[in-house]
């Protein structure tokens, strides 16, 4: 073969592989087809409690992996310090109270939602037995992780639905869960508000459960990606959605399968403990994680109340949720149920 047809051949060649083998925007690696090889996503959590049992089931269970996705979980301390991850690249996929999300949007950051797994805050108030009431919480210190985070959003839905001021009680912003706990033992704050497991445990100490927020509606567990890193890597998208969706799924009907990933990888070594969590968080997971725009509409109102602004007349721009309702319509979901 003349020397300048092995140069074209060797140089197509190189172009070719080049193509394929290209680093997806956003972190993905592989081609986007059906019948691609698995996908590289890493996906942010921000706490180490059963609200994110779907991502723990579908690590444990091999979900992702039968769904063609290399999944990484990477833990994030806060919910608030969500969107900064999805922003940097540092991870492609989160869940997150929507409210943060949507107040680093007002700000000029990237972000879409794609999916809804829990509609309500999804938090427990624990404290001193001699707080009697939730009347009682008045005035008291109130233990949260950080600024900005979910626990922080659903007190001010509570004091919202109280009718109550801003300074009625008094937040302690401690940085994380595990140090909510710590000051609460220590005398330091009056109640603590987090997720299950985290502050059920601390009724071995003799406190007691003042309240949930679960009666206060709230885009709280969403997920979201750059609206960048969905229009270049949909396939991704996709897969992750069907993972998680069939992971929900399991959630709701097996407990077993369920309690022993919030064991694992919650860290609490009391089985009756896991359970509790399972028995709180079991009604509030949907089944069918579509999105309520008025939810994210009530997070854009609260974002832009806060940061003296008007809110987007426009929300599409940050919401689509078809590719959940695609397979909704399609029977995928339903079929999980039989």
């Amino acid at each position: 073969m003349p020397m300048w047809k092995k140069l074209t051949c060797t140089a197509a060649a190189a172009l070719l592989l080049a193509a394929c083998g290209a680093n997806n925007d956003g972190g993905s690696t592989g081609k986007a087809g059906a019948d691609a090889g698995p996908i590289k996503m890493t996906i942010g959590y921000s706490a180490l409690g059963a609200a994110y049992a779907d991502l723990y089931v579908c690590e444990d269970q091999g979900i992702f992996k039968k769904y063609g996705l290399d999944a990484d979980l990477k833990f994030i301390n806060s919910s608030s310090q969500t969107l900064s991850a999805l922003a940097s690249g540092s991870v492609q996929m989160a869940p997150g109270v929507a409210k943060a999300m949507a107040s680093g949007a007002l700000k000029g950051v990237d972000i879409k939602f794609i999916s809804l797994n829990i509609p309500v805050y999804y938090f427990e108030m624990w404290g001193k037995p001699s707080i009697k009431s939730l009347d009682d919480i008045k005035g008291k210190k109130i233990g949260l992780s950080n600024p900005g985070s979910s626990g922080d959003a659903s007190v001010d839905a509570m004091l919202k639905a109280k009718g109550w001021p801003a300074d009625a009680v008094q937040k302690v912003f401690l940085g994380s869960t595990s140090a909510e706990v710590t000051a609460l033992k220590k005398g330091a704050i009056d109640a603590l508000v987090t997720q299950p497991p985290t502050g059920t445990q601390t009724r071995d100490f003799g406190f007691v459960k003042i309240t949930d927020m679960t009666s206060y509606p709230a885009a709280a567990n969403v997920y979201a990606v750059t609206s960048k890193y969905y229009e270049k890597n949909k396939e991704a998208v996709t897969r992750f959605l069907k993972a998680d969706i069939e992971c929900l799924s399991i959630l709701h009907q097996d407990k077993a399968k369920t309690v022993a990933s919030i064991q694992k990888h919650s860290g609490v070594e009391d089985k009756a403990l896991a359970e509790y969590s399972y028995d709180f968080f079991e009604p509030v997971w949907q089944k069918v994680p579509t999105i309520d725009p008025a939810l994210i509409k009530e997070a854009f109102d609260k974002a832009a109340a806060e940061q003296k602004t008007d809110p987007p007349a426009d929300l599409s721009k940050y919401l689509d949720d078809s590719i959940v309702r695609g397979l909704q319509k399609d029977g995928f979901i339903d079929a999980l149920y039989k």
